[in-house]
């Protein structure tokens, strides 16, 4: 019952934003970008790039599940809140060939292995040469 109650709060809890890809120990923006590029991103289409963000975003149940896996666990407290930000390396073929934890302020390997697992099973458009990426998921156990 308790898990049942957790994974209702969990879907209704903070979304997932994008944030820019930057240099090691740099800030990161609002939305999704790689490293050092323009809008165009040397031959990737912004209109892959939105794609992408909006694949990552939709995810945020998903990886909501991730939290409550946690949690029952007992690697996290039940009133866990925090963010997972993960820079992200897409194959042309639409692949994560690299998915990263750059940052967490919940320390739980559990979590962070199944966010990982999640992205790498995501199906992103193909793409004219690899891109990176970088996207930050908010969890919150209610």
């Amino acid at each position: 019952m308790t898990r049942l109650w957790l994974c209702a709060a969990l879907v209704t809890a903070c979304g997932g934003t994008p944030a820019a890809t930057t240099p090691a120990g740099g800030a990161t923006g609002a939305e999704a970008r790689p490293a050092g590029a323009s809008s165009s991103d040397e031959g990737v289409p912004s209109e892959k790039m939105d794609e992408i963000t909006r694949i990552l975003g939709r995810k945020q149940s998903v990886m909501s599940r991730c939290l409550a896996t946690a949690v029952d666990s007992k690697e996290l407290p039940k009133n866990s809140a925090g963010k997972v930000t993960l820079e992200i390396v897409i194959s042309p073929a639409g692949k994560a060939d690299s998915v990263t934890v750059v940052r967490a302020t919940l320390a739980s390997k559990v979590l962070t292995d199944c966010v990982i697992a999640h992205i790498k099973e995501v199906q992103f458009p193909e793409l004219p040469r690899s891109y990176e990426t970088s996207y930050t998921y908010g969890f919150e156990a209610i």
